[in-house]
């Protein structure tokens, strides 16, 4: 019989070795501040230097894991830098934020003026992907020059603006810089008057030039948000009516009658599936998680009834497209993706992982585990991911009160290259629900070009079937 002093000790040894557990990291200390409420702007806190005021409030408060010299620099981006007008204040914030070098202590989504285009970057192209309805024809163009610059030599210029991150993720963010005048102007692009000229080029090798100014009123987006714009359909950006280089069919009278790419289908589904025929026969099953700037997840029920279909289907292959996966709670999709790992490993079936530069936050954690439960079974297709392996990307978001701009501040690592142990400076959920995978990158490198884009044609869907 033990006897209640031992029960007494075990007990004791129990508590402390959560309690080191707990203890251990600073994302610990940080975890009790996601509980505890945002304090409210100071009085007389007003119009856009107010803005900046709260930010700085605001990130000595909630900004955690970051260095006394970056605190320096983003105070002092914050005190030289001007806020005179919405797209000033914009700027300043992403310029002071970058100073942090995190991929997710970032401008989430604001407003800016901004030309009535919208761009993408393809392989070998910046391209108009979406237009509003008077500039219809600029869809799918290809854009040679923008005031003058190859958009291929000036997108690092904006590297003050982004903060961590690979240079994948920075080239892919520099698509929303190009559609705000100011930024142009502020990295040295040739803006006169508010008027930025374009050189396009269509399909069929015509070339043409455009003058565009910036719309009065000022449009939601941000380089977190702005990739949904090259999915048809997709208007919750402020850009009802306007006009994708691709269309839905039965989205107009003169809109295709196939289908769009499936990776662009359905932006509404955060989930989504469908069989898919192998060239050798039988079908393979796709599955697409996609993310939101502001970190919505796919419902417990899509997961539920996906993770069903994978175990009693009969497939002969897995391909899991995230290239789109920006965010979200990882612990929300990781069933799903050790449920096609199981089953791959005990069917001896292949995962094809699709990846890109917007895969990161949750969405990069969560696919990462292929490799860490599958990694025999996982062949990764796709170009450079968003971010490293070690970030911080858990926090949370505050609201700019004057302009409301939506801002996210991070207060715990996160690293899922190597395997993280009960002291490890990790988020604690990490600590007992993620494995270490060493590296992640494509081991195809394989990208859609401009004509790809404009044709449906999806490269990495055709490398995942070949």
């Amino acid at each position: 019989m033990v006897s209640r002093q031992t029960r007494w000790a075990v007990g004791a040894a129990v508590v402390a070795g959560g309690a080191a557990v707990l203890a251990s990291g600073v994302d610990q200390g940080s975890m009790l501040r996601t509980l505890v409420p945002l304090r409210r702007p100071r009085r007389g806190l007003e119009g856009y230097e107010g803005d900046l005021e709260f930010l700085r409030q605001a990130v000595r408060r909630h900004e955690f894991g970051i260095t006394p010299d970056q605190l320096e620099g983003f105070n002092s981006v914050l005190e030289t830098r001007r806020a005179n007008s919405l797209d000033e204040l914009v700027l300043t914030s992403m310029a002071a934020l970058a100073v942090f070098d995190n991929a997710a202590t970032t401008v989430l989504v604001t407003q800016a003026h901004r030309l009535p285009v919208r761009f993408g970057w393809m392989r070998d192209s910046l391209v108009v992907v979406k237009a509003a309805p008077e500039y219809a024809e600029l869809a799918g163009q290809r854009v040679t020059l923008v005031g003058g610059a190859e958009p291929s030599v000036t997108w690092p210029l904006f590297a003050p603006f982004v903060g961590g991150g690979t240079p994948a993720w920075l080239r892919n963010r520099s698509a929303w810089f190009f559609s705000v005048p100011e930024a142009l102007r502020q990295v040295g692009v040739g803006v006169h008057e508010g008027v930025v000229r374009l050189d396009l080029e269509a399909e069929d090798g015509t070339e043409s030039v455009v003058s565009l100014r910036a719309e009065d009123q000022p449009m939601p987006g941000g380089p977190m948000a702005d990739f949904r714009d090259r999915f048809p359909g997709d208007e919750g950006l402020g850009t009802r009516g306007w006009v994708t280089a691709l269309r839905d069919p039965g989205e107009s009278a003169d809109s295709p009658d196939r289908e769009g790419p499936l990776y662009l289908q359905h932006w509404d589904r955060l989930l989504f599936t469908r069989d898919v025929d192998l060239p050798t026969g039988g079908q393979a099953l796709y599955v697409r998680i996609l993310g939101t700037p502001d970190g919505a997840d796919p419902s417990s029920e899509d997961i539920d009834d996906t993770i069903a279909r994978v175990e009693t289907g009969d497939h002969g292959r897995f391909i899991v497209d995230m290239r789109y996966a920006c965010g979200g709670d990882y612990r929300v999709t990781l069933p799903l993706v050790k449920t096609i790992a199981r089953q791959a490993r005990e069917r001896h079936l292949p995962i094809r992982l699709l990846v890109g530069p917007n895969l990161l936050g949750g969405g990069l954690i969560s696919a990462s585990q292929f490799l860490a439960h599958a990694p025999e079974r996982t062949i990764v297709i796709g170009n450079d991911l968003g971010d490293r392996l070690r970030n911080r990307s858990q926090g949370r978001t505050v609201t700019l009160p004057h302009s409301g701009m939506l801002v996210q501040l991070c207060h715990d690592w996160h690293d899922v290259s190597t395997d993280a142990m009960p002291w490890s400076d990790v988020w604690a959920p990490d600590k007992f629900l993620l494995m270490g995978v060493g590296d992640f990158r494509p081991d195809k490198d394989v990208q859609n070009g401009w004509r790809d884009y404009l044709h449906g044609v999806d490269r990495l869907l055709e490398a995942a079937l070949a």
